[in-house]
């Protein structure tokens, strides 16, 4: 039988970290937070909110991943691997990171104060209506 290893995600950019390589290319690093709404036994609505490591080592997607910035909302596709390592004091650690194989940046909110047009507005929108 076969097997798949695909993660979608959605949400909202935290921290970003740009590496070069030595050979010349650049490695991306973000925390993507991602929430679910559910309602509590007393009846009030709260978030779980969960936060994922997103690499980007492809080098062309590497190069366009520069970009992202925090808060972004986006879209990222790709598969989980685990990165295991030995801490100085002799420790096992690992951590579970998504190596992401594309990824879209959705548009960003108009301010009410901004001015915008009726076809940014409908974008907008159709985009929140997503989410």
């Amino acid at each position: 039988m076969s097997s798949l290893n695909k993660v979608l995600l959605i949400g909202n950019v935290g921290n970003k970290e740009v590496r070069d390589l030595q050979n010349g290319n650049k490695l991306v690093q973000i925390s993507l937070a991602t929430s679910t709404r559910y309602k509590k036994p007393d009846g009030n609505w709260d978030d779980k909110t969960e936060w994922h490591r997103c690499i980007f080592v492809i080098p062309a997607l590497a190069e366009r991943a520069v970009s992202i910035n925090k808060g972004d909302k986006i879209y990222v596709e790709g598969s989980i691997s685990t990165n295991a390592w030995v801490t100085k004091e002799g420790e096992k650690r690992e951590m579970k990171e998504i190596s992401c194989t594309t990824f879209t940046t959705f548009a960003k909110a108009v301010s009410k104060d901004e001015p915008s047009s009726p076809e940014l507005a409908k974008a907008q929108d159709n985009i929140d209506d997503l989410f």
